[in-house]
């Protein structure tokens, strides 16, 4: 029994539990595993879309019962008949790793979302939602689940911590929450993992998992995906110049026929990055000095980078140096790593580049998160909703030393080869691959590299589907990407049936 039609026919229980068909439980237990459990209506395009809410804990326990941590979840399930067609459910997070789900929860997938802003405006102020059109919630059932150390998620003690904080038990202990919320809730609908960034990562470990489980994934969809963190340097160069060029085009660097079209300028430029550039780089200092020159032309005209910083820099500019670099002399602004539409002050002269201070990682979730949850879905805590870049109690002795990637344990393992054992593995299985084309952290290229080195079958290869769109890292923060993400993941859901 879907968990949906499970709370449609227990409406007038809930109602006598203080639940009201619109509105807020009004107590909650932090030690206990029961959700809070509203009822919410959201309009899509004049047509309401009645669904329930849940707001809770699952808890991590060993074979001896010793609990491991808790793991927060927020479900959305559209109230429906027996008779309904089936639904699939999405299990979603972001990246990091460190990050929340809430910018997937109230920018992208979620019935509520931050309203819309233009580029280089301010992230959205205050508190206030609109109903999202463009929510999943119209063809799947969706629960966004902070891992460990995010969002409400905690581990029940520093030593269980730790298991947490690496890749292997991230990915471990998300499997663990899927196999547990399928069994506590009776859930028997086709399975969707959806993750960002670091969440992509995630994703295809716990695909793994689950398989091997025994648990079957109908589909992943991962967007600005990142299957491993070690690539030969020069690679790493070649995957990067596409997206220099996009972002080039997007600050108006171009000349000619290079400004007029984004696709075939990207298009253009990846095919020589791989061809002759790439060459270029592998020879190192037995580069030709006139080779070197004209190489440094081409990549002048490709990037709005004067042909003198490159030579300079050999040929090689990293996403530091290059989001600088693009803007012109002068070094006080820079443009956004993870949407290079936006521009950035450096913090003074000679400054580095500051993550936490991008202006592309300032979306408007921050302040709008513990609003959501305690006044739309009734979960009042005062605990720190955590993110990846620290602020927790006490303060750590050092700058930064409580911010999650500084905890990681990186196990530095690819797990493109797990793509493949998956295909293999699960006959039914179909992933879709997203990527913003103006985005420096996970430059597309790279992903697509990745595969198509797996040398997979043809029929295998075939269920796996890539999509560029004209955005940054979170591409969806864009109005009109944004709906078409939306489309293009009902049409891949639509094509797993």
């Amino acid at each position: 029994m879907s968990l949906a039609w499970a709370e449609w026919l227990g409406l007038v229980c809930l109602i006598g539990l203080g639940i009201s068909a619109s509105g807020v439980a009004q107590t909650r237990s932090d030690s206990a595993d029961e959700p809070i459990t509203t009822r919410h209506t959201v309009s899509i395009h004049g047509e309401p879309l009645n669904y329930t809410a849940h707001a809770g804990y699952l808890s991590l326990l060993d074979e001896q019962g010793r609990l491991h941590g808790r793991m927060f979840f927020v479900s959305n399930t559209v109230d429906r008949r027996p008779s309904d067609p089936e639904r699939p459910i999405m299990f979603v997070w972001n990246g990091g790793p460190g990050s929340n789900a809430a910018l997937l929860q109230l920018g992208a997938l979620g019935p509520k979302r931050i309203p819309d802003r233009g580029l280089n405006s301010p992230a959205p102020s205050g508190t206030n939602l609109v109903d999202n059109e463009d929510t999943w919630l119209k063809f799947a059932d969706l629960v966004f689940v902070d891992p460990i150390y995010t969002g409400y998620s905690y581990a029940a003690s520093a030593d269980y911590q730790k298991e947490f904080l690496s890749d292997e038990g991230d990915a471990d202990a998300m499997a663990e929450f899927i196999r547990l919320y399928l069994s506590h809730y009776q859930v028997q609908q086709p399975i969707f993992l959806v993750g960002e960034s670091y969440g992509t990562y995630r994703a295809v470990g716990v695909t793994d998992i689950l398989i091997r489980r025994k648990i079957p994934v109908k589909g992943i969809i991962l967007l600005s995906t990142i299957l491993n963190f070690e690539t030969n340097p020069d690679l790493a160069h070649a995957f990067l110049l596409p997206s220099y060029a996009a972002t080039a085009f997007a600050q108006k660097k171009l000349a000619g026929k290079l400004s007029l079209n984004l696709e075939q300028t990207i298009d253009e430029v990846r095919e020589w990055s791989e061809g002759p550039y790439l060459t270029a780089l592998t020879q190192g200092d037995r580069l030709l000095d006139r080779d070197k020159a004209a190489i440094a032309d081409r990549l002048a005209s490709y990037t709005g980078v004067s042909k003198d910083e490159w030579i300079k820099h050999n040929l090689r500019l990293s996403p530091d140096q290059y989001a600088v670099a693009v803007l012109g002399p002068g070094g006080a602004k820079y443009v956004g790593h993870y949407d290079t539409r936006m521009i950035g002050i450096m913090p003074g002269p000679d400054a580095s580049y500051v993550v936490a201070q991008d202006p592309s990682l300032d979306n408007g979730e921050k302040a709008r998160i513990t609003s959501y949850l305690r006044s739309d879905l009734g979960w009042k805590s005062d605990m720190l909703y955590a993110g990846p870049f620290g602020g927790r109690w006490p303060s750590p002795a050092t700058p930064n030393a409580d911010w999650t990637a500084m905890l990681w344990n990186r196990s530095s393992s690819d797990r493109a080869g797990l793509i493949a054992n998956s295909l293999h593995a699960e006959s039914d299985l179909r992933i879709m691959i997203a990527s913003g084309e103006f985005d420096l952290s996970t430059p597309f290229s790279a992903a697509e590299y990745s595969i198509d080195h797996l040398f997979l079958p043809a029929s295998e290869r075939a269920r796996i589907k890539f999509i560029r769109y004209p955005g940054g890292h979170a591409a969806y923060i864009d109005h009109a990407v944004r709906t078409q993400f939306s489309h293009d993941a009902a049409e891949f859901v639509n094509s797993t049936r």
